[in-house]
């Protein structure tokens, strides 16, 4: 009977552990140009305050002088 409790106990221990170990998947992210920003893009600074405060999207960085926000998709 006792061996059973320890047994019992230890797989509940087991679970436990993987359960905790589980990493948890990000949403996917899509990234599209910023058809509000205006000029050449020359930081990803003013890019990704951009995209965060007037798009209200994720973040944004710059690829060829053009602003691109990231979102969830």
């Amino acid at each position: 009977m006792e061996k059973k409790s320890v047994g019992v106990l230890s797989f509940l221990f087991l679970v436990l552990f993987v359960t905790q170990e589980m990493v948890v998947t990000e949403a996917k992210t899509c990234e599209h140009l910023a058809d509000t920003y205006r000029g050449p893009c020359f930081t990803d600074a003013s890019c990704d305050d951009h995209c965060k405060n007037k798009a209200h999207l994720i973040s944004g960085t710059c690829h060829n002088l053009q602003c691109f926000c990231t979102q969830n998709c």
